[in-house]
């Protein structure tokens, strides 16, 4: 007879099916929110996970992305009052974890970075501090984390002139790009960040005229992501 508590969640078989390749199950789940019009692809997911015991901090950290991308997707549809509400659970998830880790404290990062554009004042400061002290944390811990770059290069990048930033923009995408990932061999381990930066870096380039460095950065991406959509795009325009 099947004890009915162990019936509750999933046996370890099949936690780790759910974990095998999470991040591209929720990649792929998001664009069927999109093409299904609903989140629902990725609360499927999240209630899965969330069956699961974790000993690592993995499962948390893979709900709080799932998380992430439900209020990316409200944003998306113009619903900003639930897109801000639900960026709020997704910095909750992260913050209820005791030990954190480098990866942790990068996605902690890459959420505050997203959850600013509902703040205003000295709600939006605390944040913005908040994104440069989590994700120095991230690098701390470990100084090659590719996510932990990403984070500081796009919060340097869309932090205006004013409050200090577009100073090292190239210098900390730059260290996403070229700052090997460690997780590649792991699929239950995020990879996310390294194709984002590159995206960024040529963008970055060619909105400072800086064409030939553009080119040449397009054509490193191209060989680590030759399916890529953001970086097709920017090749368009590269060869316009």
């Amino acid at each position: 007879m099947v004890n009915a508590a162990c019936g509750a969640s999933l046996s370890r078989t099949e936690s780790d099916d759910v974990l095998d390749g999470i991040q591209k199950k929720i990649e792929l789940a998001m664009n069927n929110c999109f093409v299904q019009n609903t989140a629902a692809p990725l609360d499927s997911l999240f209630t899965k996970l969330n069956k699961l015991e974790d000993g690592n901090g993995m499962v948390p950290y893979w709900k709080a992305y799932i998380t992430y991308y439900k209020s990316v997707f409200y944003l998306k549809l113009g619903k900003k009052e639930d897109s801000g509400k639900v960026i709020k659970e997704a910095s909750a998830i992260l913050n209820d974890i005791g030990n954190k880790t480098s990866e942790t404290y990068a996605l902690l990062a890459l959420v505050q970075s997203f959850s600013i554009q509902f703040a205003s004042g000295m709600e939006a400061g605390r944040i913005s501090a908040g994104i440069r002290e989590n994700a120095g944390k991230a690098l701390e811990l470990d100084s090659t984390n590719v996510r932990g770059w990403y984070v500081l290069g796009s919060n340097d990048y869309y932090t205006p002139a004013s409050f200090g930033g577009g100073k090292k923009v190239e210098y900390y995408l730059k260290k996403a790009t070229s700052s090997p990932d460690k997780n590649t061999d792991d699929s239950s381990l995020p990879t996310w960040g390294r194709e984002y930066a590159y995206a960024l870096l040529i963008q970055y380039y060619m909105q400072n005229d800086r064409t030939d460095e553009a080119k040449n950065c397009l054509l490193m991406a191209e060989k680590e992501y030759p399916d890529s959509y953001f970086i097709g795009e920017y090749k368009r325009k590269l060869d316009e």
